[in-house]
């Protein structure tokens, strides 16, 4: 995934250019895990030199989801992670007692015609640490 993808989606769906858009887009790009809203915020506050509200970042973070460049998980506390989308379809894991949420490495090759039009699946599975 790179910047090229969110130019064409904003190309796409006529909006404007945004720097704090692409702000927001660099740091989920550079991140090597799941991020919370409060994460990205923080992250936003030490990379870009202007104030982003809330409002404007949920609203760029449903601008992403929309265009397909960004997943949102919720676990059971609602509480949303966002990532990057990849190419095929990912498999992630959420704790139920720590709600930490992480990707899971699995081949889907038997699974392939099961995730036809999927963009994610998550498990529900206590981690090792809580085990």
């Amino acid at each position: 995934m790179s910047i090229e993808k969110l130019h064409k989606c904003i190309k796409e769906k006529r909006v404007n250019h945004s720097h704090s858009r692409e702000a927001i887009y660099a740091i989920l790009l550079n991140a090597d895990s799941f991020l919370t809203v409060s994460q990205i915020e923080k992250e936003l506050t030490e990379s870009y030199p202007k104030k982003v509200s809330l409002n404007t970042l949920y609203r760029h973070l449903s601008f992403f989801t929309e265009c397909k460049l960004v997943i949102t998980i919720q676990d059971s506390y609602k509480r949303t992670y966002y990532s990057l989308a990849k190419e095929q379809p990912m498999i992630f894991g959420i704790c139920p007692k720590c709600n930490g949420v992480k990707r899971v490495s699995v081949d889907v090759g038997d699974l392939s015609d099961f995730l036809t039009g999927t963009d994610f699946v998550t498990v529900h599975k206590k981690c090792k640490k809580c085990l």
